[in-house]
């Protein structure tokens, strides 16, 4: 017995189009893609998203805070979202917010709180610095760097221009870009796309340092930080925002009582931004806690030591991390801490965990203990 498979001559695509009947919430998408990959990309198969964090619903360090004048970067409350601020402490108050459009349960909320004259030495932005190895997706350590789609929602108080800036994490290299903000008070949805550096490809980081540096500018007027006045190109410079001649910029750093909000940041490979990657509270968690654990479970321990010859005995805390961090960690234990015994401390802090304790050198017996009431917190932020 013979088959004949006829040949559709129903071209789906066309017909699709002609309907204006895509299929499913992305379907125009979907038809509009040029490629396979690009069309498993709007589907969403695989992890996509560089960003960590991006729907704010993590702040192991407290859900609100005042940032202090300082030029190292702070981490005032949600999760992975670090920034500097060149202003008196209290000036702005950023949060982690409930009031988020629909799909979406928290977003970071920076309020003006005013006490502020803006002046050339002023700079106020929020962001994220992406481990090399997760923005290894994007090709930028490579001549064939893939176009890169950063999108996200986005509400203020005060409508215009807002800019931003893509950086190298390691090198005087960055984009500025711009969007805008239409409506006061109303939750809006944005993309930029960015194309591959036009510079040199070295110095784009594959492992577990800085690599891409993503940033929103809040209110930054130094003149050293900003851009050339050009939209939307790569630079030789360490820029975190555009130059205001030609297409004068908002910023809420001057404005007493202004709002910003942020949340559903994605930056992923390609040149369409796919439906924001929802994962798991835990997996979420587990993303964060690569770079900052916060546990305030009450740890004691104590023994008996013996150490003969040229040989160490610590007795102490033994802690394990419930995720292998990023580096070994910079360890602060909270509430009342203590440790007795032996003949010297013990801090021994790897990416897996730590011992805190005393330790015995040189011979003897001893006994030990050591506790911390209030738990620790490890930090190996890039």
């Amino acid at each position: 017995m013979t088959v004949r498979v006829s040949k559709s001559k129903v071209n789906l695509r066309e017909k699709l189009s002609n309907h204006d009947n895509p299929i499913g919430a992305h379907g125009g998408q979907i038809l509009a893609s040029k490629s396979t990959k690009e069309t498993q990309s709007i589907i969403g198969t695989g992890r996509k998203n560089m960003l960590i964090n991006g729907g704010m619903q993590i702040a192991q360090r407290g859900t609100s805070s005042t940032p202090s004048d300082s030029s190292s970067t702070q981490y005032p409350c949600c999760d992975r979202w670090g920034g500097q601020f060149s202003a008196p402490s209290g000036t702005f108050t950023v949060s982690q917010s409930t009031d988020a459009p629909t799909g979406h349960t928290h977003s970071l909320k920076y309020l003006n709180n005013g006490g502020v004259t803006p002046n050339n030495t002023h700079y106020y932005w929020i962001g994220q610095r992406i481990e090399g190895y997760n923005a290894a997706a994007a090709g930028w350590n490579t001549p064939f760097g893939k176009h890169c789609t950063l999108s996200f929602w986005v509400k203020s108080s005060a409508p215009g221009v807002w800019a931003g800036a893509i950086k190298k994490g390691g090198g005087n290299v960055g984009y500025c870009f711009v969007y805008e903000i239409k409506y006061k008070d109303t939750w809006e949805w944005k993309q930029v796309v960015i194309p591959p550096p036009t510079t040199s490809s070295s110095g784009w980081e594959v492992t577990n340092s800085a690599s891409i540096n993503i940033q929103f500018d809040i209110g930054t007027s130094r003149t050293s930080d900003l851009g050339a006045d050009t939209i939307g190109k790569w630079q030789t410079h360490n820029t975190y925002t555009h130059n205001d001649t030609i297409l004068p910029i908002t910023r809420i750093h001057g404005i007493t009582g202004a709002t910003w909000y942020l949340t559903g940041v994605q930056f992923e490979p390609g040149r369409v931004a796919t439906p924001f990657e929802q994962r798991s509270f835990g997996e979420e968690l587990g993303l964060c806690q690569r770079y900052y654990i916060k546990d305030t479970m009450i740890r004691e321990g104590s023994g008996y030591g013996v150490v003969t010859g040229a040989l160490d005995n610590i007795v102490g805390i033994q802690v394990d991390f419930p995720v292998t961090m990023r580096a070994a960690p910079s360890l602060s234990l909270l509430g009342t801490t203590y440790r007795t015994g032996g003949n010297s401390n013990a801090e021994r802090v790897t990416p897996t965990g730590f011992i805190w304790g005393r330790k015995q050198t040189g011979g003897g017996t001893f006994h030990g203990a050591a506790y911390a009431t209030g738990g620790y917190s490890v930090e190996a932020e890039l």
